[in-house]
């Protein structure tokens, strides 16, 4: 089995019903016999049951990409913090780069070119989001290389730096980039996946009901 990357305090993503319900969860407690404590979930304010015995699924990410593996959980605790014993069941995998979770949805931004004139202020349309970077929609044309620094809000306000990668004219008025971060602090990539495994979770609920 390969080794578990995790670290206590570490965010991550316990999925329940094969992957269907996605949830977000926190490392308390790391064991010498490899079970490990974290946060029970919760959502609207309330816990997420969860059965000793069920596989649920972990997704985390580290400085090296975005991991998951399978794990059972072995017991519950309440008292001060609710917490789940899981006991990883599966080697770990990771999820290729281009997996990072893209989610299609419309975002306005506005953004400033690095090493240009940065007190001037563009803005633009996010056309899809992903861990790795950006698909937009913008008035301005970008060469290949172009650094620019975006500011966005999903559940809160992000900036983050970009380069364009490709760029295609549209027939419409303007031009779609795709833009790869750069230098991007790990803490908001985090954000930026908790926030599409999130907008995820309420579509596929939306689809049940």
């Amino acid at each position: 089995m390969n080794q578990i990357n995790l670290q206590p305090g570490q965010k991550l993503r316990l999925g329940l019903n094969n992957g269907q319900n996605m949830y977000s969860s926190q490392v308390q407690d790391i064991s010498k016999n490899g079970t490990i404590l974290i946060d029970t979930p919760v959502y609207s304010g309330h816990l997420v049951p969860v059965r000793i015995g069920s596989i649920v699924q972990i997704i985390y990410f580290t400085k090296q990409g975005l991991f998951t593996f399978y794990a059972k959980v072995l017991n519950r605790f309440s008292g001060k913090l609710a917490l789940l014993e899981i006991m990883p069941i599966s080697s770990v995998e990771r999820l290729q780069r281009r997996q990072y979770f893209r989610l299609e949805k419309v975002i306005p931004f506005t953004y400033t070119i690095s090493g240009g004139e940065e007190d001037k202020v563009y803005k633009g349309l996010i056309q899809d989001i992903s861990g790795g970077g950006l698909r937009c929609k913008v008035d301005k044309k970008l060469e290949v290389g172009t650094i620019i620094n975006c500011v966005f809000t999903l559940d809160q306000e992000i900036t983050v730096s970009g380069k364009v990668v490709r760029y295609e004219e549209l027939l419409e008025k303007g031009y779609e980039i795709g833009l790869c971060y750069v230098d991007i602090d790990e803490k908001v990539r985090e954000k930026i996946i908790s926030y599409i495994f999130e907008e995820q979770r309420k579509s596929r609920q939306k689809g049940i009901e």
